[in-house]
C-alpha cells in the first residue's frame, strides 16, 4: 500500500518528475554496467560477452517495440489519436519485436555458430526487454497528462528491483540463462502490477478504437521507427562486427569501454525529456524565437557534457573502468576518447531527431539514418578485421559527426520556412 501511494501520490509533480526521470533513466542505462560489474566478477569475460551482445540486440529490436512513438504521443497536443489507439499499436508492435528477434537468432545463430546457451540468452533477453515496450505507451499518455512523475516512479522502482533480482540470481545460481529466465517473469509481474494500481490514469479514457487510425498512426510513426531502429544499430554496429569477427572476450573490452559513450545521451535526456511537451506548445503555437533559443541551449548542454566526460575519461576513465569490470584497459585508453567523442554526435542526432519530430517533418529521418546505416553496414566488418577496436571506434565517430551534422541542417532550413511561412502571413 505504501508503495502504491508512493506511485501516485506527489507534492511538487514538475520537480518530482524530473528527479524521479533522471534516476529512472539512470538506472535503465546502467542496468547493464552493473550486471557487467557483477559478471566479470562471479562469472568470466566470455559470459559478459554473451550479456554484451545478448543486451545489445534486446535494445535494438525494443526499438520494433516502440516503434519510435513516445515523442510523438507525448507531443500529439491536439489529441489526433486516443490512447486506446496507441496501445492496440503498440500491441501490434511488441508482437513484431518479438517475431523479428526470434528469426534474427535463429539465422545469425547459424550464421555466427552460436551455442544453444547463447541463443536462447539473447531471445530471453529480448522478451524480458518488451516489458519496457509495452509499459512505455502508458508511461507517454502518464507524461501527455502531467504526470511524468507517476512514470518516473514506476519506471524506477522497476528497474531497482529487477536489477537487484538479476544479480543476487547471478551470484547464488552463478548461470546466466536461469538468471535471466528469472529476472523476465520477475520484470513482468512487477509491470503489471504497477500498471494496475496507476489505472486511475488511463480507465478513463476513450475505447474507441478506428483500425484507419492505428494503420495512419503506424505510417506516422514509421520514419520515426526506422531513424530509431536504424540509430541503434548504428550504435552497435561495432559490437556486431566484434562479434562477427572477433571473440566474445573482445566483445566483453569493447562493452566496458564504450559504457561511458551512452552517458553523454543520458545525461542530455535528463535535462530534455521533461521539456519535449513544452517545445511542442512552442512550435504549434508558432513561437519560433523561442524554441530556437531553447533548441541553441540544449546543443550547448550536450557539448558541454561530451567535453567533461572526455575530460574526466582522460583523467581516470581508464583505471576506474578496469577497476569496475575487473578486467586490464590499459591499451584502449585511444578508443575511449574516440567513442566519447561519437557519443557526443550521437546524443546530437538523438535531440535532433526529437525537434524534427516535434515540428513533424520524421520523414527526412529515414534519409540520414538509411545513408549511415548503409556505410556503416559495408565498413564496419572490414574496418574491425583489419584494425581492430581502434578501427571500428573511428569510424563509429565519423558516422555519427556526418549524421548529426545532415540532421541540423534539415532541422534549420525546416525551421527557417516556417518562420518565412509567418512572416509572410503577417504582412
Amino acid at each position: 500500500m505504501r508503495i502504491r501511494l508512493f506511485l501516485t501520490e506527489s507534492k511538487n509533480r514538475e520537480a518530482d518528475g524530473y528527479i524521479w526521470n533522471m534516476l529512472g533513466s539512470l538506472l535503465m542505462a546502467f542496468q547493464s554496467v552493473i550486471m557487467l560489474m557483477i559478471f566479470t566478477r562471479v562469472l568470466n569475460l566470455r559470459d559478459a560477452g554473451i550479456f554484451t551482445i545478448a543486451y545489445a540486440n534486446a535494445n535494438l529490436f525494443l526499438t520494433i517495440g516502440k516503434y519510435g512513438m513516445r515523442n510523438f504521443q507525448v507531443s500529439d497536443v491536439k489529441e489526433q489519436f486516443n490512447f486506446s489507439e496507441y496501445r492496440r499499436s503498440r500491441y501490434v508492435t511488441t508482437t513484431m519485436m518479438l517475431v523479428v528477434s526470434l528469426i534474427y537468432v535463429l539465422y545469425i545463430g547459424k550464421q555466427n555458430s552460436y551455442t544453444l546457451d547463447k541463443s536462447l540468452v539473447i531471445i530471453l533477453m529480448c522478451v524480458f526487454k518488451a516489458v519496457d515496450s509495452v509499459e512505455d505507451v502508458y508511461h507517454g499518455l502518464y507524461q501527455q497528462k502531467g504526470r511524468l512523475d507517476v512514470a518516473a516512479k514506476a519506471l524506477t522502482l522497476r528497474m531497482l528491483m529487477t536489477i537487484a533480482v538479476f544479480g543476487i540470481s547471478v551470484i547464488i545460481l552463478r548461470n546466466l540463462l536461469l538468471s535471466v529466465i528469472i529476472v523476465t517473469v520477475i520484470t513482468i509481474i512487477i509491470f503489471i502490477i504497477f500498471t494496475v494500481w496507476t489505472s486511475f490514469l488511463w480507465k478513463g479514457e476513450t475505447v474507441t478504437i478506428s483500425k484507419d487510425n492505428i494503420g495512419l498512426l503506424l505510417k506516422l510513426c514509421f520514419p520515426l521507427f526506422v531513424g530509431t531502429f536504424l540509430a541503434f544499430y548504428i550504435g552497435n554496429a561495432p559490437k556486431y562486427a566484434i562479434d562477427a569477427v572477433l571473440s566474445d572476450e573482445l566483445q566483453a573490452c569493447y562493452g566496458f569501454i564504450a559504457m561511458p559513450v551512452f552517458v553523454i545521451e543520458l545525461l542530455n535526456n535528463f535535462i530534455f525529456t521533461p521539456i519535449v511537451h513544452k517545445m511542442s506548445v512552442l512550435w504549434n503555437e508558432q513561437k519560433l524565437e523561442k524554441l530556437m533559443k531553447r533548441v541553441y541551449g540544449q546543443i550547448i548542454i550536450i557539448g558541454s557534457i561530451t567535453l567533461i566526460c572526455m575530460i574526466g575519461a582522460y583523467l581516470v576513465g581508464i583505471p576506474v573502468l578496469s577497476w569496475l569490470y575487473n578486467t586490464d584497459l590499459s591499451l584502449y585508453k585511444t578508443e575511449l576518447m574516440i567513442l566519447l567523442l561519437g557519443g557526443g554526435f550521437l546524443a546530437l542526432c538523438g535531440f535532433l531527431c526529437t525537434m524534427l519530430t516535434i515540428i513533424r517533418f520524421q520523414k527526412s529521418i529515414i534519409w540520414g539514418y538509411s545513408i549511415t546505416a548503409v556505410a556503416a553496414f559495408w565498413l564496419f566488418n572490414w574496418v574491425v578485421r583489419m584494425y581492430g577496436m581502434l578501427g571500428a571506434a573511428m569510424l563509429f565517430m565519423l558516422l555519427m559527426g556526418c549524421l548529426s551534422t545532415g540532421l541540423g541542417a534539415v532541422f534549420w532550413w525546416r525551421v527557417k520556412q516556417g518562420k518565412q511561412t509567418i512572416d509572410n502571413t503577417v504582412c
